[in-house]
């Protein structure tokens, strides 16, 4: 019934996509389920002979479909039903249904016009807002549930709507997506945590996040006011988070099989108040570099792969 693309109206299909598919239709018994967009087709017959009498559509199996959009999701169902061997979740997906929409009366050419509007007008969602809509992942949820409750992350502003803060007009400390890759540091000493250390997070979240909640606070007192303007100090860079959370995570965290802290983490935190981080310490100097130049909104920058460089001389100025 479905014409995946012989007529080169759709891209080829990248096979490398398909896992993360299926391992997403996988998932399908998680709280909120899962969900595909439409999938979108081109049928070319006249859709008048396939009505019936009380204008319902019927396509037979013998007719085709050409996919527009929706390929690779398509096959990502087809791998799935070929080789998941839980019988209970192969039927479940057998029996689902999917929203489709169907064009009629469209030429080859109509239909490659369809499939470039759709894939070059479409727009990604914003990592902030998965971060706070997207309770599958625990790290999500702590750290939508950690701003709602520290006044601290508040205080400092954290950007939930969109992936980049516009520098240096934006003030923010973050966004939701990179505290998020924070929190994971400061947890699990890296950006993201693997499924043994969301295993630890959901068994201990209660206590982490009262934890997370104490140390940002201890952590906000140490720093300077307003920590994102860049105009001010290097604490709205992104490598400069980083490396205080890599700082944070191997001061304080105890390298164990759960999620634990030494007893007087207060200290290690309270030591970052030693070190001056406004821009005109000549320290950073040579971390810094001059962007959009010549303009009114240049500024001193430090680049992301600078993280480690930044950690090291945090570690030498409190002689760690």
């Amino acid at each position: 019934m479905i014409n995946s693309n012989k007529i080169n109206i759709n891209r080829d299909i990248s096979y490398g996509r398909i896992p993360k598919i299926t391992n997403y239709i996988d998932n399908m018994d998680n709280k909120i389920g899962i969900f595909f967009p439409a999938l979108v087709f081109s049928f070319r017959d006249n859709p008048i002979n396939y009505y019936s009498n009380d204008f319902e559509l019927n396509i037979s199996i013998n007719n085709k479909l050409v996919v527009i959009d929706g390929q690779h999701r398509i096959k990502a169902i087809e791998k799935f039903l070929e080789k998941n061997q839980n019988n209970n979740k192969r039927e479940r997906i057998e029996e689902t249904s999917l929203t489709v929409q169907i064009y009629f009366g469209l030429n080859i050419q109509d239909e490659k016009h369809l499939f470039a509007d759709i894939n070059s007008n479409s727009k990604k969602v914003s990592m902030s807002l998965i971060t706070k809509f997207d309770n599958r992942d625990v790290l999500n949820v702590l750290v939508t549930e950690l701003h709602n409750i520290c006044d601290a992350l508040q205080s400092a502003k954290i950007e939930f709507n969109k992936s980049r803060l516009q520098r240096p007009g934006n003030d923010y400390f973050s966004t939701s997506s990179r505290l998020k890759e924070l929190v994971s540091i400061l947890l699990f000493g890296k950006k993201s945590p693997n499924k043994k250390d969301s295993r630890n997070l959901i068994a201990q979240y209660d206590d982490v996040l009262i934890f997370l909640d104490k140390l940002f606070r201890e952590l906000f007192s140490s720093l300077p006011p307003q920590p994102g303007d860049v105009l001010k100090s290097i604490l709205g860079h992104y490598a400069t988070q980083q490396s205080i959370g890599y700082y944070i995570y191997n001061s304080i965290m105890l390298n164990e099989t759960d999620i634990q802290w030494i007893t007087d983490w207060e200290e290690e935190i309270d030591a970052l108040a030693n070190i001056d981080w406004s821009i005109k310490n000549p320290v950073w100097k040579k971390y810094l570099n001059a962007t959009r130049k010549n303009t009114p909104s240049e500024y001193l920058q430090i680049e992301e792969y600078k993280a480690d460089e930044i950690y090291e001389e945090i570690k030498k100025q409190l002689n760690y």
